[in-house]
């Protein structure tokens, strides 16, 4: 059942779609953690959910939404709690509740700012309270469009409004569902004795290994051919990728993705210019690291682009 973005769909039928016109939208999200957990852990009991392991959260939501068409740019990620996990993430504003505040309430008064400040253009909302109704309403009258993330049972409109109406009557306030599958969301779950496998996983389709290749060879395209040869004569000369080249492809590979490239995917954009500038590595454009040997040249520019990510 793909994309995962499925908007309108429980109105008619399983399996509709829609086709409407790409708008890029800055974005912000704000994310309630326990309602996080239960989309994560289904099968847990209601308030006994493990906590999320928050790093890939915001790189999944831009997955998720850039697969279904929603071109978001997601600037930063609210999370509210009551359990502060000690977690320290790149984009993510912890907001721990006081004892007796409800996490609900202080996601309702970041909404009510960006509204009053008109912040960004679209608001992701990670929540089920239907308290929150009001302020939603309050921010679309306004202009921000919103976006809510919702498990499968929305595909199912008319059943889930028999269930739970209130939350039915949520996510017919949204402008756009996100619905999502509990294994759509596994990086968030922690990983058995803190090993971290994401970041070394390949790219999820050959479409994504398609995009690196056009990045770069848009950008490669964009060059005079004077600055292609200095480019070419730079490569030959070095195991690494100039800083100020590597940072612009770093930049449009993220403006691209909607998220930072992983490990892999920076590998591989790398050796995807040496291919095409014609240097012999990786002439394919796409297998191979684009970062040849062990010396400190190497070594300097995978320092040079983690700073950039």
């Amino acid at each position: 059942m793909s994309p995962s973005f499925r908007s309108d769909i429980a109105s008619e039928g399983p399996g509709a779609r829609r086709s409407r016109a790409v708008r890029h939208s800055t974005c912000i999200a704000l994310v309630d953690d326990r309602f996080t957990a239960w989309l994560v852990h289904r099968d847990s009991e209601p308030g006994d959910e493990p906590p999320v392991s928050r790093r890939y959260l915001l790189r999944i939501l831009g997955r998720l939404a850039g697969s279904s068409g929603l071109d978001l740019s997601l600037r930063r990620l609210y999370w509210y709690t009551d359990r502060p996990d000690g977690q320290l993430v790149d984009e993510q504003i912890v907001r721990p509740a006081e004892e007796g505040e409800e996490t609900w309430k202080l996601l309702e008064r970041d909404l009510q700012r960006l509204t009053d400040w008109q912040s960004c253009e679209t608001v992701l909302i990670a929540c089920d309270d239907e308290r929150l109704l009001p302020a939603i309403d309050e921010a679309q009258l306004r202009g921000i469009g919103i976006v809510m993330l919702a498990d499968e049972g929305v595909l199912d409109y008319s059943l889930l409004r028999e269930e739970d109406p209130e939350w039915a009557m949520l996510l017919a306030q949204a402008d756009r569902r996100l619905a999502v599958r509990a294994d759509e969301l596994a990086e968030l779950r922690p990983q058995p004795n803190g090993v971290d496998i994401a970041p070394h996983r390949p790219p999820h389709a050959a479409d994504e290994q398609a995009a690196i290749e056009e990045v770069v060879r848009g950008w490669w395209g964009s060059q005079s051919e004077e600055s292609r040869d200095e480019l070419r004569a730079a490569l030959a000369q070095s195991s690494g990728i100039p800083q100020e080249v590597d940072r612009e492809l770093l930049l449009q590979s993220r403006e691209r993705f909607i998220r930072p490239l992983s490990f892999i995917e920076k590998k591989q954009m790398r050796s995807c210019l040496r291919g095409i500038a014609g240097d012999g590595i990786a002439g394919d454009g796409i297998a191979g690291d684009g970062i040849a040997g062990d010396g400190t040249g190497g070594e300097a520019q995978r320092s040079t682009a983690a700073g950039y990510a």
